[in-house]
C-alpha cells in the first residue's frame, strides 16, 4: 500500500455527519489528508471540526464541513462547484460516496415513496455526485470508493429497498471501474456486514412505525420475519464492528496501487461471501432465515 502524498491531498466524503463517514473523515484527517466531510446542516459540520483531535492537527491533516444532500440536484451542483473552488492547486485524490439510508419492511406493503427515496439517495445522489466530480478525479487520477454492504452481494428479507440500491452500487461501480481504468482511475466497493452506527436506532423507529400501520392480517403473516429484524438490529448494535475499522479499509482502497474492486469488512461479511459462494441458493436461503 502507497502512503497518502504530503501535499495536502483532499478526499471528498458524503454523508460524514454520523457513523462510517464521520469516522472515515476523522481517520484520514489524522492521517495528514484534507477531507471536504459532506453533511447536511452546519451544526454537525461544526460538531465534526471539533471532534478532530490535535493528534490529526499535528500531522497537517484537517476537516471542511462541505454542505451537500445527495437527495438533491442543486445542493450536489452547488457542493461541486465550491469542491472546484476550495481545492485550488491541491490533487482531488479520491471521492467516498458513504451517504446512504436503509428502508425496509414487507415488500408486499412498502408505499412506493419509500422505494423511490432508497433510490434517491442511495443510487442517483451518489451517481450524480460521482458525475460532477469526475472532471476533478480524471485530471487527478483519483479514486471513487462507494460504500455499499454486504447487502449488496447478499439479499436480507424485509430490506427489499435497501438491498436494491445496493446491488445497483455493486453494479454501477464494476461498470465505471472498467470504464475509467484507461484514464487512471480506480472504482472500488466496500461492504460493510454490522456495524455499530446510528443506523440501527434509525431502523428500529421505523420498524415501530411499520408495524403499527400494518394491518392486523399483515402483522400476523410478517410476525416471525419482523422480529427476526429486530434481533439482527439489536445484533448490529452490541456486536457490530467499530466503524474506524471501515474507515481503515476505505484508506485502503483510496491509496492502494491496484486496489480490488470489492472489500467485504467484519467477519460476518466475510463468512456471507464464503458461504454464499460454497452452497446452492436453497441451502443458502435457509441459512439467511435460520440466522435470523
Amino acid at each position: 500500500m502507497t502512503e497518502p502524498s504530503t501535499n495536502r491531498d483532499v478526499v471528498v466524503i458524503t454523508g460524514a455527519s454520523t457513523g462510517i463517514g464521520r469516522a472515515t473523515a476523522l481517520y484520514l484527517a489524522g492521517k495528514g489528508l484534507r477531507v471536504l466531510a459532506g453533511v447536511r446542516k452546519p451544526s454537525d459540520g461544526e460538531a465534526l471540526v471539533t471532534a478532530l483531535p490535535s493528534e490529526a492537527k499535528a500531522t497537517g491533516g484537517s476537516v471542511e464541513p462541505l454542505l451537500i444532500d445527495v437527495a438533491s440536484g442543486e445542493s450536489i451542483t452547488r457542493a461541486a462547484a465550491e469542491v472546484s473552488e476550495r481545492l485550488g492547486g491541491a490533487r482531488l485524490a479520491g471521492l467516498v460516496n458513504n451517504a446512504g439510508i436503509a428502508l425496509g419492511g414487507p415488500q408486499e406493503f412498502l408505499p412506493l415513496d419509500d422505494w423511490r427515496r432508497t433510490l434517491e439517495v442511495n443510487v442517483f445522489g451518489l451517481v450524480d455526485t460521482t458525475q460532477k466530480l469526475l472532471p476533478q478525479l480524471v485530471k487527478s487520477r483519483g479514486r471513487v470508493v462507494n460504500v455499499s454492504s454486504i447487502g449488496g452481494r447478499v439479499a436480507t428479507p424485509m430490506m427489499g429497498p435497501y438491498v436494491a440500491s445496493k446491488f445497483a452500487v455493486e453494479g454501477l461501480t464494476a461498470a465505471l471501474r472498467i470504464e475509467l481504468r484507461d484514464q487512471g482511475v480506480w472504482a472500488s466497493c466496500v461492504q460493510p456486514g454490522m456495524v455499530k452506527t446510528e443506523i440501527w436506532q434509525k431502523g428500529d423507529a421505523q420498524l415501530v412505525d411499520q408495524k403499527t400501520s400494518l394491518p392486523a392480517e399483515a402483522q400476523a403473516r410478517y410476525a416471525p420475519l419482523v422480529a427476526a429484524i429486530e434481533r439482527f438490529s439489536h445484533a448490529g448494535r452490541t456486536k457490530g464492528i467499530a466503524p474506524e475499522k471501515v474507515a481503515r479499509v476505505i484508506e485502503h482502497a483510496l491509496f492502494a496501487a491496484r486496489p480490488r474492486m470489492r472489500y467485504p469488512v467484519g467477519p460476518d461479511a466475510r463468512m456471507l461471501v464464503v458461504l454464499q459462494w460454497l452452497l446452492p441458493d436453497r441451502a443458502f436461503e435457509w441459512l439467511i432465515r435460520k440466522g435470523m
